[in-house]
């Protein structure tokens, strides 16, 4: 299956089925919240992790808009794009397809798309304060050095799926999954809260079968300490998702 996938947000969920969680304020004067620029899409949230799906069209622009909390992104396809911050000059960023990237909240910025292709990403936001931020096997911080774990074909909390430890904070791990046709990604060890994301919602719709507790939302879902859940891959091609594990 071809890593560069269509970008599918039909599938994201309108905002009545969004699990529900503290409402936060804009706070830094002519800039909206990321959560309601016309660009980024709320698929998924809750008290822990706020997922927006986000295109921007090639040559558009979005709108002035606000990360309040500390976020990760992966992106979706390779992509260069403009980072207008206020006050400081414009940055050019390359990105690298499925490549992790981490930036520090309580910030306001435009994002502008030069290219000829859309800018797609999936935004977490993370709605609790993090401390030790740092890179796994992805240079997801800039500035700071890999510290990337062996190899193994199953990570501390997953079976079924090869991981890709990205990188991890004092509360979280996030992690790039693969599953190979057929296989079946289960959570072997407790952690207080597990999340899976969909690289592509359509996904989720046939290829990503969950059997026990949870369900998809925005093609999202979260396991609890505890709780017995399996996501089988049906589909004839390898399927990449996000694991985010709270310790």
């Amino acid at each position: 299956m071809s890593l560069h996938r269509k970008f599918n947000c039909l599938a994201v969920l309108g905002l009545g089925l969004v699990v529900a969680a503290p409402a936060v304020a804009q706070s830094i004067p002519g800039a909206v919240l990321a959560k309601r620029e016309p660009h980024h899409h709320l698929a998924y949230e809750d008290s822990t992790i706020r997922v927006l799906r986000v295109r921007v069209p090639p040559h558009d622009t979005t709108l002035l808009h606000e990360h309040d909390p500390d976020y990760f992104w992966i992106a979706l396809g390779p992509s260069t794009l403009i980072n207008v911050r206020p006050g400081t000059p414009d940055a050019n960023i390359s990105s690298a397809d499925l490549a992790f990237h981490y930036a520090v909240g309580h910030f306001a910025h435009i994002a502008r798309n030069p290219g000829n292709a859309p800018f797609d990403n999936i935004t977490v936001e993370l709605l609790e304060p993090q401390t030790d931020v740092r890179n796994l096997c992805e240079t997801a911080v800039a500035g700071q050095p890999l510290d990337c774990p062996s190899p193994s074909g199953t990570g501390p909390i997953f079976a079924g799926a090869t991981e890709h430890p990205a990188l991890s904070t004092a509360r979280l791990r996030v992690s790039l999954l693969t599953l190979a046709p057929g296989s079946t990604l289960r959570q072997t060890s407790a952690a207080k809260a597990v999340w899976v994301i969909a690289l592509d919602t359509a996904d989720t719709k046939h290829a990503l079968v969950v059997n026990g507790g949870p369900r998809w939302v925005g093609g999202t879902f979260r396991g609890t300490g505890g709780e017995k859940w399996a996501v089988k891959n049906e589909s004839s091609g390898e399927i990449r998702i996000i694991g985010v594990v709270k310790n």
